[in-house]
């Protein structure tokens, strides 16, 4: 079973051989310079800043560039192809020519419509008329009889004498007035049709031939009717040739990516468009993976910009927290230091005291009740308003603190406030 294996996958591996599309990562010299250029140019516009990017970024060069080669190789395909099958076009048109000449030299009275109806029939009869008249128009002013003959094919006419039509009788009948020796053309043509002349024959010839009595009225008529017929045909010409021209570019436009035919050509013209389909979508889908990789891109500058915008801001708030905790702190020394400071005794000038209280103590004898009776109102006094100065701007003190905290910091503050009254109530 592996021996089948191994050599089914040799196999199918040499399948891109028999058609000269490598399936593997191969870049001939010819594409080197335009692949780079493809390269610096992707390089260029999306700036690329990872390595997954700049190896999508080469992989994308690369199928660009198979993607140029194969629409290269189907355009020169397509014009081969063109080319081919326009000498296809114009093969069948000159088979289909010669085979409708023929007919209508053989039966030109059912055959001269059809022939005139196509480029070449129409390209025919203005030659033949163009040498028809260049004949009338030269020195001798004469035809000859194969041009007698043709005159009678072009007008639809038999050129065997007992066939001839009306027209054809009209043409003849002016050709052998110009003859110099009737007779002997009469012969010749005859011969040159394949006609055998009997008896009363020549009765005919000389009631539709010869009994016309002006040769330079038959000239001036040939004439005319050549000039004529070339003319119509010139245009009947460039018409066709217009149709023609249409009809072979739409021939060959069908004809396009079918392989005229041959099967092994139609094999190679599918399997090359199938090559060209899968490098465009290789190349669509490089290009989406490396849009999706700078979108990832952004979105990572994006969140890393959000991250560090969040580190500043909690430094920022790590900081406040900080000098916060450092005002409290200082604020609640200073209160400490403010109420030790107003819980002092108020200084007393003794001096005065002792002016006042000498006399008194002299008499009295004992000077420590003297001063202590001096100095209760005084304490009294200090002791009593003191609580309520404290009071007023502890409160206020209080409330600035509170002011923008959140509910944990209101409370660390209450608990502190607490504490500092209790420490207070005991000192008093």
């Amino acid at each position: 079973m592996s021996e089948k294996c191994l050599v089914s996958n040799n196999h199918s591996s040499r399948n891109a051989i028999r058609h000269g599309l490598s399936c593997t990562t191969h870049l001939p010299l010819s594409g080197t310079d335009q692949a780079e250029t493809l390269h610096l140019e992707l390089i260029r516009i999306h700036q690329p800043k990872s390595s997954e990017e700049r190896d999508c970024i080469s992989e994308l060069a690369l199928a660009r560039w198979k993607t140029m080669e194969f629409d290269r190789q189907l355009d020169l395909r397509a014009q081969a192809e063109s080319a081919q099958a326009g000498q296809i076009f114009d093969r069948q048109m000159v088979g289909q020519f010669e085979s409708d000449e023929k007919s209508w030299r053989s039966s030109p009275r059912f055959r001269v419509e059809i022939l005139g109806n196509s480029f070449y029939g129409a390209s025919l009869f203005e030659q033949l008329w163009s040498e028809i008249l260049a004949a009338l128009n030269s020195p001798i002013q004469r035809i000859a009889l194969h041009q007698a003959r043709n005159m009678a094919l072009l007008v639809g006419s038999s050129c065997k004498i007992h066939d001839l039509s009306l027209d054809g009788l009209w043409l003849f009948s002016r050709f052998l007035k110009m003859e110099i020796n009737p007779a002997q053309t009469i012969l010749a043509w005859a011969h040159s049709s394949d006609t055998v002349l009997v008896a009363g024959d020549s009765q005919f010839i000389d009631h539709h031939f010869l009994n016309i009595s002006d040769p330079a009225k038959c000239y001036k008529e040939l004439h005319d009717r050549a000039r004529k017929e070339q003319s119509y045909w010139l245009t009947r010409k460039r018409d066709l040739k217009m149709e023609y021209a249409t009809r072979r570019n739409q021939f060959i436009e069908m004809s396009m990516g079918t392989g005229l035919g041959d099967p092994n050509r139609t094999h190679e013209a599918r399997l090359a468009l199938r090559y060209q389909i899968t490098a465009q979508n290789r190349a669509d889908k490089l290009t989406r993976r490396l849009d999706g990789l700078k979108r990832h891109r952004n979105l990572l500058e994006y969140r890393e910009a959000m991250a560090q915008e969040r580190e500043s801001r909690r430094l920022e708030r790590h900081s406040r927290d900080q000098l916060t905790a450092y005002d409290i702190t200082f604020d609640e020394q200073h209160d400490d230091d403010l109420m030790a400071v107003e819980l002092d005794p108020v200084p007393i000038d003794l001096d005065c005291v002792d002016g006042k209280t000498e006399q008194e103590s002299v008499e009295t004898n004992n000077p420590q009740v003297i001063v202590s009776e001096t100095f209760a109102p005084v304490v009294q006094n200090k002791v009593l308003e003191q609580p309520i100065a404290l009071e007023s701007r502890l409160q206020d003190r209080i409330e600035r603190m509170m002011k923008g905290r959140n509910r944990s910091e209101r409370t660390r503050i209450k608990k502190q406030v607490k504490a500092m009254r209790m420490e207070m109530a005991a000192t008093v």
